[in-house]
């Protein structure tokens, strides 16, 4: 408890005043009409008001059109030491309380129509940018002062501010036709459609009658299927101590007979390459000029082994063995294929229109 007094004057003779209101409030609730706390919470509360007032007719000498905003947030400073005063219940007897809520409503006010008229002289360029930026005005206009801007004003400045997008596919002429890409270009679109940036609108060809402001053009420019890279490794083996059979020694005695046997063992490994190339573009619009220009590439390999022996079976490891029994695998299909090859491209394309888009939000 004695800390707490001794922390709020540290703060008050540091010049922290809101900091010492706030914790000799907090040791007079541990500790009712504790006199060293009471004397903090008088001196703390004056220095502290009598600072705030100053900041504020600083600011209101200013021609800063956005004055207000500050103005209200040391308003806001004094009424919140307001509150945390009154939860000490003998309050009245140490402090007046400086009344600013008048002072709040009006300074919000103001507030709120500065930014207002800003936005609808921003809007009024006629430019995206500055509709966008116009936005924003109004809704801190709305925060200051709820009403301010009415919804169909903030619709509007949305709207001239909101860049309309159309969204293309294409294959080249060096792209293997019979692959169906419909997947990847589908999950494009409907990923990005689904983008939600306030201020971009996504849209397929033909679907607005007006020139779009941008042009995303995605086209599949190359794709390769079938390129195989087959190996064969020969491993000779052996194993010692194998039974080989019985023998009848001179003094006409059966013993078993033990030697060694070998093998080739022939592992084969059969890998088939693919790969596939998908570009991403954004075109103005207007000028038809190239923004931004990305290629993403990928790839996949399909890999199979399997293997044969020539000689004594009994030479091969239980491992060996089962893998000999395995026989050359079929190709997968070269559509499948082509799915596995193209399956990050989707993705990567998304997060790259995405992160062109993120000033939209």
């Amino acid at each position: 408890m004695l800390a707490a007094c001794s922390s709020g004057k540290k703060r008050l003779e540091q010049g922290d005043y809101d900091t010492a209101v706030y914790k000799s409030v907090k040791r007079l609730q541990q500790k009712p009409n504790y006199s060293k706390a009471e004397k903090v919470l008088r001196q703390a509360y004056t220095l502290a008001v009598s600072e705030h007032m100053n900041v504020i007719e600083f600011h209101d000498k200013t021609d800063n059109p956005f004055k207000y905003d500050k103005m209200v947030r040391e308003y806001e400073l004094i009424s919140y030491l307001n509150r945390a005063i009154r939860r000490y219940p003998l309050y009245s007897d140490l402090v007046s309380l400086v009344d600013v809520k008048d002072e709040l409503v009006l300074t919000r006010g103001e507030a709120a129509f500065a930014h207002k008229r800003e936005g609808i002289k921003l809007l009024d360029l006629g430019n995206k940018q500055r509709a966008r930026d116009a936005y924003h005005h109004f809704v801190q206009a709305n925060k200051f002062a709820a009403g301010t801007v009415v919804v169909k004003e903030l619709d509007a400045a949305q709207e001239a501010g909101t860049v309309n997008v159309v969204l293309e596919f294409a294959n080249s002429d060096r792209f293997f036709r019979s692959f169906n890409t419909d997947l990847v270009f589908s999950n494009v679109m409907s990923s990005f459609k689904n983008t939600r940036y306030r201020f971009m609108r996504v849209v397929e060809p033909g679907e607005i009658d007006f020139v779009a402001d941008e042009i995303i053009q995605i086209e599949m420019d190359e794709a390769h299927v079938g390129g195989v890279d087959f190996s064969r490794n020969i491993f000779e083996v052996e194993k010692d101590d194998v039974y080989m059979g019985e023998a009848e020694t001179d003094s006409g005695e059966v013993v078993k007979v033990y030697g060694t046997v070998t093998a080739d063992y022939i592992e084969y490994c059969k890998t088939i390459n693919s790969r596939a190339r998908i570009m991403v573009q954004r075109i103005d619009g207007h000028t038809s000029a190239v923004i931004q220009r990305q290629v993403f590439p990928s790839s996949y390999n399909w890999t199979e082994k399997w293997a044969t022996y020539r000689g004594d079976k009994r030479a091969l490891s239980k491992g060996q063995l089962d893998f000999a029994r395995r026989s050359e695998p079929n190709p997968p299909n070269p559509q499948w294929m082509f799915a596995q090859t193209v399956k990050p491209l989707a993705g990567r394309s998304i997060d790259f229109l995405r992160g062109q888009y993120s000033y939209l939000r």
